[in-house]
């Protein structure tokens, strides 16, 4: 069951719940047939499934159904979801709610969808920002008006105190910082409180000076944060705080390392080879980036040898769902990441 929901074969679905197949049944990460339903954007799967009582909010290590369908912007399976009761507002892995998971995935009618379905704009887990912030912070104009619009609140400061205004002109995005100063609070620190005076008092070289002190000390713990995710398995939040310490030096090779092993554990073998050939183009003479791309190449050759045996007769894809899967988890078995 859990093949067929991945592949989306709806027939051998049937046929397995026709005689007795559990569809609830979970793997030993919590994963059920609805999660890769979900994921990989089968529609018809994810009604069957429900439509035979499927709860449809399991959690595993990467979050709801909805949370996965939302990052790959599967709209119409986030509608399916929704329709039948899926939690707009439930947190995943600490950091990500279905609506943080539409921003990071710049999933617009998504996060549409959301927010008619009630989900709260402000919502943002202990160790994340806002919807807003990230928004803000990837520069999403759209993203932005459309939060706000929702009753966003844009004076809800981050994990270093600083709100969305002050970050859109840090980065430069004086349009950002035009279409958040109506809502925003004065802030005291600011002089001149004007469109013109954040941008320029951003732009200061005493502020400059200050950011260039604090960023060592931001990546050092940005790096430790994601590392401890990762010993927790919560492999989407590792990666949220690797990327960041991207933002901030994208020339951290270890960075697309270690991304490359989250992705590798979460079973997404093409992005986990994509960060590995980063690491060689940017230190072709780093054993651990060949390693990383070896142990990618590997893991998507079981991929294929799986879709290959999905793709033949019933009986050779029902032969196959009881077969020993032990290759596949050898494959994603490893050391933890290094900062």
């Amino acid at each position: 069951m859990f093949y067929a929901a991945f592949g989306g074969n709806v027939e051998v679905m049937r046929y397995l719940l026709d005689r007795g197949a559990d569809p609830s049944m979970a793997d030993d990460r919590g994963s059920v047939s609805l999660h890769n339903a979900a994921e990989e954007g089968h529609c018809e799967a994810v009604r069957l499934l429900l439509s035979k009582g499927v709860h449809v909010d399991p959690m595993d290590h990467r979050g709801m159904p909805l949370h996965l369908a939302v990052a790959k912007d599967h709209v119409e399976v986030v509608k399916v979801l929704l329709e039948h009761g899926a939690d707009p507002n439930r947190v995943a892995n600490h950091v990500f709610s279905p609506l943080m998971m539409a921003v990071c995935g710049k999933a617009l009618k998504c996060m549409k969808l959301l927010i008619e379905a009630g989900a709260d704009v402000n919502v943002h887990g202990y160790s994340g920002p806002t919807p807003l912030m990230e928004a803000v912070d990837d520069g999403l104009m759209d993203f932005v008006m459309i939060l706000l619009e929702a009753g966003a609140d844009p004076n809800i400061p981050n994990q270093h105190g600083a709100v969305p205004i002050e970050l859109a002109a840090a980065r430069g995005q004086c349009e950002l910082v035009e279409i958040l100063f109506p809502k925003t609070k004065p802030i005291p620190s600011q002089p001149v409180w004007s469109v013109n005076g954040i941008m320029n008092t951003a732009r200061s070289p005493r502020i400059k000076h200050q950011d260039a002190s604090s960023v060592e000390q931001r990546i050092a713990d940005l790096k430790s944060r994601g590392k401890e995710a990762f010993g927790k398995e919560d492999y989407i939040t590792a990666m949220y705080f690797y990327g960041l310490v991207m933002d901030i030096d994208p020339l951290d090779c270890t960075m697309f390392a270690n991304r490359s092993l989250c992705w590798l554990r979460m079973r997404e073998g093409d992005r986990a080879l994509e960060d590995a050939r980063q690491c060689i183009m940017m230190r072709p003479r780093w054993s651990k980036a060949w390693y990383r791309e070896g142990k990618a190449l590997s893991f998507m050759k079981v991929c294929i040898a799986s879709h290959s045996l999905s793709s033949s007769p019933l009986s050779s894809l029902i032969r196959y769902t009881s077969c020993d899967i032990s290759p596949m988890r050898r494959i994603t078995k490893e050391h933890p990441p290094r900062s």
